[in-house]
């Protein structure tokens, strides 16, 4: 008997845990994705985000009416269900086509994650594609990114200046390391010569010859202005919070492509 209640409620069971385990993080709904780049970015966000229990979604509009792109995205992904853990820890990624937007926005931990200089790296890559017109390598970028950024969280560190300039500096050590192996060189060259440089040209001066005489300006008035100097201001940095229409705290930016 137990076994057949056991049979009969295992269909009921499988059904409604279908949508745990099928919830759709990839929504081409303008229609931008090949099937085939759609499985791609499918199975690598899969990978990310079993790997550090972060959800990710890529979500694409033609357009989405007055809202704007982060209240768009918040909503979407609060109203959905979307975000692992009691914060609901994820970022969200939304392209709307008409208006050329993409916008990135974190909530629960991908907030702290997404530092200023992160959320530039994430951007500028993802609009270098959009521009030139290729969605996938876009949205590649993005979760190849949050990648980077999760394996830094996983070591206690996040994804700073050092990182973004991090060929830059590789650039500088090595033009100051050529740079003091010719000061070395030449320090050494100019111990093998041995002449002596005279430092004076008394030897050369006829006695009487030469007589210097003082001169002085005596200024008998002189004028003082003064200009104010000008406040310069600072900006924080930092991702800006705001809390959306479900009452949840979220972070991130966009821009136009």
């Amino acid at each position: 008997m137990k076994i057949k209640l056991m049979l009969l409620y295992l269909p009921l069971i499988f059904f409604f845990a279908i949508p745990a385990f099928a919830q759709e993080r990839v929504v081409d709904n303008a229609g931008l994705l090949s099937a085939g780049d759609k499985q791609n970015l499918i199975n690598l966000l899969a990978s990310i985000t079993s790997e550090y229990n972060f959800d990710l979604v890529i979500v694409t509009e033609k357009n989405i009416g007055n809202k704007s792109p982060a209240d768009f995205a918040d909503d979407f992904f609060d109203y959905n269900g979307y975000g692992f853990g009691q914060n609901n820890d994820g970022c969200i990624l939304l392209h709307v086509t008409d208006s050329r937007d993409i916008y990135a926005g974190t909530s629960g931990r991908g907030i702290e994650i997404l530092t200023e200089t992160a959320q530039n790296k994430l951007l500028n890559d993802a609009v270098k594609f959009l521009s030139a017109g290729n969605n996938y390598e876009a949205y590649r970028s993005f979760l190849n990114n949050w990648e980077e950024f999760l394996v830094l969280e996983e070591h206690g560190r996040s994804y700073n200046f050092i990182h973004q300039w991090n060929i830059v500096f590789i650039i500088i050590a090595w033009a100051l390391a050529i740079i003091i192996g010719l000061i070395i060189v030449s320090s050494w060259k100019s111990k093998m010569n041995t002449a002596i440089t005279a430092s004076q040209a008394v030897a050369y001066i006829v006695p009487d010859s030469v007589v210097f005489k003082t001169k002085n300006d005596n200024f008998l008035y002189s004028t003082v202005t003064k200009t104010k100097r000008q406040q310069q201001t600072s900006s924080s940095g930092g991702s800006k919070t705001r809390i959306s229409s479900s009452g949840s705290r979220h972070g991130g930016g966009g821009r136009k492509y």
